[in-house]
């Protein structure tokens, strides 16, 4: 349960919006753990193209962070069956220049437009708070989830992928490594990206739409944030109550430093 006499908290054209009343700098974002698509099955158009699985739990670690950090958060109630709020729209736009992913768009059915813009605005607008108050300090984290590991993983895999396009989205000082550093000294296996992309292909998850777009709208250190299955699994609470638990450290070691 969030506690509410620390949060303004209110929903909106599907997006649902915690606001710390003292003010972040730190904006957490889960964009693929809205609502299961069978609540609007036969509602609204799906998308044609492009990966429509469900982040699934994700926002349980998010709930958990923002009540031990103090943090913003902003979660997209959509499925993304229907909307990825993690793709640019009205045109895709390609990261991947070496493997030539597939460009997709947000969304294919116009109606739900609103849903998408206002879920960015909202970023837009807890970002200009965090840096009238609090300046180069904020910090946007796109929390994702993922199930397999890339094929460069350490044995056992990686419990943490932090994607910046290659320290691109981290224009001020070195946060993605002081949490990289932080997250690996407490037993976490963690992929960080260096600033140059060597060998046949990208880094896997090496940050989309929003951790990009937002970076460099606002030139803020964003990170996405991709967490392993395990610790989102049912039955799998202590895992995640514990990352959970490590993670609100470091926003916290962040926001008072």
């Amino acid at each position: 349960m969030i506690e509410t006499a620390r949060y303004n908290i209110q929903t909106k054209e599907w997006v649902a919006i915690f606001e710390v009343k003292t003010g972040s700098p730190v904006i957490i974002s889960v964009p693929h753990d809205g609502l299961p698509f069978n609540s609007f099955s036969g509602l609204f158009e799906p998308r044609k193209v492009g990966h429509k699985g469900r982040d699934r739990n994700v926002w349980s670690v998010a709930k958990d962070v923002i009540n031990l950090s103090s943090s913003h958060a902003v979660r997209g109630l959509m499925p993304r069956t229907l909307v990825d709020y993690n793709r640019a729209w009205p045109k895709g736009i390609n990261y991947y220049p070496l493997t030539q992913k597939e460009v997709h768009t947000a969304l294919d059915d116009a109606r739900l437009v609103l849903a998408y813009l206002h879920y960015h605005m909202t970023i837009d607008r807890l970002i200009k708070r965090s840096l009238r108050q609090f300046g180069n300090k904020t910090l946007l984290i796109d929390l994702h989830g993922f199930k397999n590991s890339p094929p460069y993983s350490p044995e056992g895999g990686y419990d943490l992928i932090l994607g910046t396009g290659n320290r691109i989205t981290v224009p001020h000082g070195d946060v993605d490594k002081r949490l990289a550093e932080f997250m690996t000294e407490r037993g976490y296996q963690v992929f960080l990206p260096t600033d140059i992309t060597n060998g046949p292909q990208e880094d896997w998850y090496s940050a989309d739409f929003i951790t990009r777009r937002h970076s460099e709208k606002h030139r803020i250190n964003a990170i996405q944030v991709e967490i392993a299955s395990r610790f989102r699994e049912s039955g799998a609470y202590a895992l995640g109550a514990r990352l959970s638990s490590d993670f609100a450290e470091f926003i916290r070691s962040h926001c008072s430093a």
